[in-house]
């Protein structure tokens, strides 16, 4: 089993590692490709004929751009009527375009545009299945329009490509029919049938009006940026709109297969290669550039300005129904808004540092800087660039490490933009950058190693992906530089080739120092169940802490996490690839925040995901800032004991309990802690005929199991009579008599009615007399939550269960039982991923909490 573990993990790291390569090596095979296709052209040319393109087109380019993405929001329109959910069209226009313009730049792909079509809609009541059909139309609708447009192109207009491959013997109008066959097949489901089974699978087909729409909007959609690319090259008798579109079918075609971000230089690489033997390689290269910004970069940012909006508006609106967090808290945004930055001021820098300076700036800087000065300053330029790439990393998750470390490295880029070439504008916007995130620090919280923190897929690929242009620009851009071994050791202010060289191996330098110095950091920090050292460190804690719910630890089937000062603990399990976290941090509240995001961290360092269960309100904000979603799961009932009493109409019910339970001769007794293992042989015959009458099993992870060490940890409540125990429940007491709870809670075959009660009863008497504060009943499960028509799928489905579920759980009489004691009621969360992760998380928290071996794991 063993070895059979350790096969699949080498898979699962082989697989991994590929995914981050194969797209940086089509990127570079693509990069190495467009070089040699520009081979005697200079940079210089391709900036003015980038400059050249009129006004005017670049005017109607932005208007087919506007036209093509709101043809995109009609994809989700219809989708919505396609599975009878017709939403306002604000809200499916804000998501099919955050979602498709975000997709289209980072990954160019139904994963991505996916997911965040699940964030946005999860929140407009949509279920998983809903949702997955709304993203299965969009894919499809985008397909059809491909296929119609590609299908009449390749057939009636096709490319003959052995003009450009002579080895490449098939013609296009063979693939061409092919595609109007498979959507005519389309067409015809529509009409015969509206469902499909597949492998057991039902998948709704269209109504014939709605393909028919689907066909209409996605190939206006797919003539839009032919068009635009069109427009933006230079008039030529010789090639027409059809010749474009042609071209662009197989360049975007070629650029989603590669599964590089937006099919970025691929797409390029391809139709400069299509448009070659019709214009100058500057023309192509200036239409294509201009296109680029404008059909993807420019909505990029805008997407990411909406999703960052509405992730703001909806914190907003979370935090407000908690009740507890001030809406100043919600400036949270500012780290990503300035890691976005660092990053875009880090690839500016690499750029700046692998393109030629001003001749003018050059001849003005020389009497005022010593060469030295300049060389360096040009070195340590792009080493700062790269820097400023890794540092966003740490921006964005709040490191106040890499907050300083940033302001350092923004400040001196300030300085080295000037001293290398007097480049005021660089210097500009670093500097301006540097004043900005100065006020910022109370946003930068986190107390952390920067070198322990984990970097995403996307993330890496990123990065790549800026060094691989970076070395591509430099080489591009001194193209005409003979090479030669003394060419490293040449200094001069016009020796910018050899500046180049030394920087580029001073990056690469400090990206292997740091690379191996995270090799060699300890890679996580131990996981293995807590010994007795750790235990009473724990203990140690936990008496400190005003809540009791802490005192969980002590179960031993749960790893637990110190924060570096040893001042609080986290308690976890792990369940298939979830890291569960059960209840909130016990300990100091100002190492709380930085041991939920260690706790993160590790997770992540383990391919994991992080969930945390049944936690409260105090600390929402920080698991907004994971990028978690927070699903309500009942309420916590916690009575003021100050204001418990027996007397009153208040308290008729109670005196009944007292009354009817002691004249049957039974009696309430606090039993200390060192007395509980002599007791435990008459404690487990109650607990087994507990089990017998409930559940059959003990239940893990989230609640006490019976257990002499766990059970001598604490005092016992019991209810007995002269001959045996009918009752008992463990006591948590929490630090400085704040709150006083119960967990482990069983009653034998012989308990007299309400024992369980009068033993509650008698313990908040008790606690009220010794000086607590309140008496924690714990969580009534699915209470509270929201009924309303859009509220989210699980609180109409919890809500559902709660009044109506009796006959698989008693949660209304539960809830019923514990208002009795007029109880202070206060939400409970589960914090976890968003998207298709939610669910899988769910199912390892219930198989967590049942004990029962999950057969999926190995899956997921």
């Amino acid at each position: 089993m063993k070895e059979n573990g350790s096969t699949q993990e080498k898979a699962l790291k082989v697989k991994r590692l590929v995914s981050y390569l194969l797209p940086a090596i089509i990127f570079s095979v693509a990069l190495w490709t467009l070089d040699k296709q520009m081979e005697q052209l200079g940079l210089s040319y391709i900036l003015k004929s980038i400059a050249s393109v009129p006004l005017s087109q670049i005017g109607i380019a932005i208007l087919l751009t506007f036209l093509s993405y709101a043809a995109l929001t009609g994809y989700d329109y219809l989708a919505s009527r396609h599975i009878n959910r017709t939403l306002p069209y604000k809200q499916v226009a804000r998501t099919s375009f955050i979602s498709t313009s975000i997709s289209y730049t980072a990954g160019f792909n139904f994963l991505t545009g996916g997911s965040l079509r699940y964030r946005l809609y999860s929140g407009y009541g949509l279920s998983l299945a809903q949702i997955w059909e709304i993203i299965v139309f969009c894919i499809s609708t985008f397909w059809i329009g491909f296929f119609f447009i590609t299908g009449l192109l390749f057939t009636f207009y096709p490319l003959k490509l052995s003009e450009y491959a002579p080895e490449f013997p098939v013609p296009l109008n063979l693939a061409g029919i092919l595609l109007l066959l498979l959507l005519a097949a389309y067409f015809y489901l529509s009409f015969k049938k509206h469902e499909l089974e597949l492998k057991g699978y039902k998948i709704r087909i269209p109504e014939p009006k709605i393909a028919l729409m689907q066909l209409g909007l996605s190939s206006g959609d797919y003539l839009l940026p032919g068009s635009i690319i069109y427009l933006l090259l230079p008039a030529n008798p010789q090639i027409t709109l059809l010749h474009v579109l042609v071209f662009f079918a197989l360049a975007q075609l070629i650029g989603l297969i590669s599964t590089v971000p937006g099919g970025l230089v691929v797409f390029e690489t391809i139709m400069l290669f299509l448009l070659d033997p019709y214009f100058g390689t500057v023309d192509i290269i200036g239409a294509l550039v201009v296109f680029r910004l404008i059909y993807y970069f420019v909505p990029f940012l805008l997407g990411f300005l909406t999703l960052i909006f509405h992730e703001f508006e909806s914190k907003k609106e979370f935090l407000k129904k908690a009740g507890k967090v001030t809406y100043s808290s919600l400036l949270e945004i500012t780290p990503q808004v300035f890691s976005i930055l660092i990053f875009l001021g880090g690839i500016s820098l690499l750029f700046s540092g692998a393109l030629p300076s001003d001749p003018r700036s050059l001849d003005k800087i020389v009497y005022f800087v010593p060469l030295p000065l300049i060389e360096a300053s040009r070195m340590f330029g792009s080493i700062i660039g790269v820097l400023l790439l890794l540092l966003a990393n740490g921006l964005w998750k709040r490191i106040d490490g890499a907050y300083v470390l940033s302001l350092i490295v923004l400040f001196l880029g300030g300085i080295f933009a000037l001293l290398k070439d007097f480049d005021v504008h660089e210097a500009a916007v670093l500097l301006t950058m540097f004043i900005l995130l100065l006020p910022s620090r109370k946003h930068f919280y986190r107390k952390s190693s920067l070198l322990h923190q984990s970097f995403s897929r996307e993330n890496i690929i990123a990065i790549i992906l800026v060094l691989v242009s970076f070395v591509w620009l430099g080489f591009f851009s001194y193209r005409n530089v003979e090479y030669s071994n003394e060419l490293w050791w040449q200094f001069g202010v016009n020796s910018q080739a050899s500046s180049f060289l030394r920087a580029l191996v001073g990056v690469f330098f400090i990206l292997l120092v740091l690379g191996t110095t995270k090799m060699l950091s300890p890679f996580s920090k131990d996981i293995h169940l807590p010994g007795n050292e750790e235990l009473e460190l724990a203990k140690e804690i936990v008496r400190g802490s005003q809540e009791t719910w802490g005192n969980l630890a002590f179960t031993g089937d749960k790893y637990l996490l110190f924060d570096d000062r040893k001042k609080a603990f986290l308690m976890y399990g792990i369940s298939g690839k979830s890291w569960i976290a059960m209840g909130d941090p016990v300990g100091e509240r100002d190492q709380i925040k930085e041991l939920i995001w260690d706790f993160y961290e590790m997770s992540k360092l383990h391919q994991g995901r992080a969930v945390f269960y049944e936690v409260s309100e105090k600390y929402i904000p920080v698991y907004l800032d994971l990028g978690l979603t927070l699903v309500k799961i009942g309420e916590e009932a916690k009575v003021p004991l100050e204001s418990f009493t027996l007397e009153g109409s208040a308290g008729k019910d109670f005196r009944y309990t007292v009354r009817n339970v002691e004249k049957k001769g039974y009696r309430f007794e606090i039993i200390p802690s060192e007395e509980v293992p002599a007791l435990i042989p008459e404690l487990k015959k109650v607990s087994d005929a507990w089990l017998e009458i409930k559940t059959g099993k003990e239940m893990r992870f989230s609640v006490g199991f019976f257990g002499e060490k766990y059970l001598s940890n604490f005092p016992l409540a019991l209810v007995r009579n002269d001959e045996e125990i009918v009752a008992f429940a463990n006591i948590w007491a929490g630090g400085n008599k704040e709150e006083l709870s119960v967990d482990l809670m069983r009653y034998g075959s012989t308990a007299p009615d309400r024992t369980m009660e009068y033993l509650f009863i008698k313990l908040m008497l008790w606690g009220k007399e010794n000086g607590y504060g309140r008496f924690s009943l714990g969580m009534a499960p699915l209470s509270g939550l929201e009924k309303r028509q859009f509220a989210p799928l699980w609180h109409k489905v919890g809500s559902l269960i709660f009044a109506n579920g009796d006959y698989i759980y008693n949660y209304k009489g539960l809830r019923d039982f514990k208002e009795k004691f007029n109880p202070v009621w206060s939400p409970k969360y589960i914090a976890l991923p968003t998207g298709f992760k939610k669910s899988l998380a769910l199912k390892d928290i219930a198989t967590l909490i049942s004990g029962v071996k999950d057969p999926f794991k190995d899956f997921f």
